[in-house]
């Protein structure tokens, strides 16, 4: 009988119909010998010998933690059955994934099992959830040219050429004009995993229209608003103005000081010591010198903002800011080129072309330096800026060392919780008086046992455990009330270029301060915590 080799029976079993069943560990090396053993016991028999199993291909599913990614992992058929699209599908039933589902995924699965050599495994992702996507705020449009934005945008001399002298006449409206339009709120959409639970999504905030002086909302569209007067229109979030425009060629000593019940156009400069208070919008096409002005509405001034300080030793001595030569308030925004040396304090915000110099800014609002968000490129260099929301700089600090500041100005303490904080840290400090009394007292009992009372030791023991109690308990009460303190929303400053050596960041008489210069990045106050990202 001519012997086999395993060399043989592996090309018989490739040549046959089995050849994609799952083999037996070595069988190759074991096979021959069974074969020929099995033989010798029956020499006129069939020989029956397990080399491998049919294995119908496998699916199994890997979900994400959040749910919101489902992955498969395939083994190709041993021999045995592949998989449907049906199958597939019920495989995906019995796993609870019923979001997402990916068709191009199942037939890939499908055609591996039908195509892809025996065992072969493939990875990929079946399903993805949805994520919530938050509504739209209302929004606000003026239908009619913003004063501000008129400003500062110099008239054309020619096809190719503009007027930098020439800003064009005063921004004004007729009666019956329509003027503010508001847009409605998109609601948001929920998300969904792919295990179909639902994600909550946060509609748009909505907000409605309002009239201002010299407006009205239109009795033909309420999400508009229209003009009751001929004038100047000023906008500041949801409502618009319209007031009679004063219009000057300049503020000084000729002009006397400007207090006027409507808006201000100044086409010219604002001279030392003088004063403009107006209930509207104040416009200035040229500069401001040491000048206090005071809007109701927004102010505007088209060049530069200068003025110089008053007490200059305030600055090292007491850590304060000091005054100004140049203050301007508005309870609208602040639009400028340029400032230094001057108090700067708007209640919608700040917009400065070009840079901040020795300044000190007191908003609630956004400020923006040379662009807006990721654009923002102008430079704040020296001062203070008092802030509590975002702020958008190119860069912040100069390569000197100049000491820039940065006050985070939020409520560093929740009222609900400050009394029951300071109630336990004057606990916890008589607390801790008691304990050192019975340190003591255990120390001398320890030193003389027998000349206390019977049962003085366990009673002592018992009252310093009571105490060591009820100070683990006010610690962690208020450690959980230090931590609820902060309720803000975070507040950011993004510095798009560079902050330098000087730069520093405060709150709550704590202080961030930069040993080395910084590329992009941002400070964060989040949590009480100021964070560098």
């Amino acid at each position: 009988m001519e012997r086999l080799t395993t060399h043989a029976l592996e090309k018989m079993f490739r040549a046959s119909d089995v050849k994609d069943i799952k083999l037996i560990d070595d069988i190759w090396t074991s096979l021959p010998e069974a074969f020929e053993a099995g033989l010798l016991d029956a020499p006129e028999k069939w020989v029956s010998i397990k080399i491998g199993d049919r294995q119908n291909a496998s699916l199994t599913f890997k979900i994400s933690d959040d749910k919101m990614e489902a992955e498969a992992i395939v083994t190709a058929p041993y021999g045995g059955v592949s998989f449907s699209t049906e199958q597939v599908l019920n495989y995906l039933r019995n796993a609870h994934i019923t979001n997402g589902i990916r068709k191009k995924a199942i037939e890939q699965i499908v055609i591996h099992t039908k195509e892809a050599p025996p065992g072969a495994l493939l990875t990929i992702t079946i399903a993805r959830g949805r994520q919530p996507r938050n509504g739209v705020d209302a929004k606000f449009k003026p239908l009619v040219e913003d004063a501000r934005q008129r400003v500062l945008k110099p008239q054309s001399k020619d096809q190719h050429r503009v007027d930098m002298r020439d800003l064009g006449s005063v921004v004004s409206v007729k009666e019956g004009v329509e003027i503010l339009e508001r847009i409605p709120p998109k609601p948001g959409r929920p998300g969904v995993t792919v295990t179909g639970d639902t994600l909550k999504a946060e509609d748009g905030k909505d907000q409605q229209i309002k009239a201002g002086k010299g407006t009205e909302i239109s009795k033909k569209n309420p999400n508009r608003l229209v003009a009751t007067v001929t004038g100047m229109p000023s906008f500041v979030d949801n409502s618009c103005s319209v007031d009679d425009v004063l219009a000057l060629k300049g503020v000084d000593v000729s002009t006397g000081h400007i207090d006027f019940d409507g808006s201000v156009f100044v086409n010219g400069n604002v001279t030392p010591g003088m004063r403009v208070f107006a209930e509207g919008d104040v416009t200035v096409n040229g500069y401001v010198d040491s000048a206090n002005i005071r809007a109701k509405g927004n102010i505007t001034v088209t060049k530069g903002v200068i003025g110089h300080q008053r007490d200059p030793e305030l600055l090292d001595e007491d850590g304060n800011y000091p005054s100004h030569s140049t203050r301007i308030v508005a309870d609208g925004s602040i639009w400028l080129n340029y400032s230094q040396y001057a108090t700067l304090i708007p209640q919608h915000g700040l917009f400065v072309e070009k840079q901040l110099t020795h300044c000190q800014v007191i908003t609630p609002g956004k400020i923006h330096i040379g662009g807006e968000g990721s654009a923002a490129n102008g430079k704040v260099i020296g001062g203070q800026l008092e802030i509590a929301d975002d702020v958008f700089v190119g860069q912040l600090g100069a390569p000197a060392g100049t000491r820039t500041r940065v006050l985070f100005n939020v409520e560093a303490t929740a009222p609900a919780n400050l009394e029951e904080q300071l109630e336990l840290a004057d606990k916890l400090a008589k607390l801790v008086t008691q304990k050192k009394k019975l340190l003591k007292a255990k120390e001398k009992f320890l030193e003389q046992p027998k000349a206390f009372k019977k049962g003085f030791g366990k009673a002592l023991q018992k009252a310093l455990q009571r105490v060591q109690h009820e100070i683990m308990m006010s610690k962690n009460r208020l450690e959980f009330l230090h931590s609820q303190e902060v309720q803000h929303n975070p507040i950011r400053v993004r510095v798009n270029k560079v902050t330098h050596v000087g730069a520093e960041f405060l709150f709550n008489e704590k202080a961030q301060r930069l040993h080395e210069p910084r590329g992009p990045s941002t400070i964060l106050l989040k949590e009480g915590k100021i964070k560098f990202e």
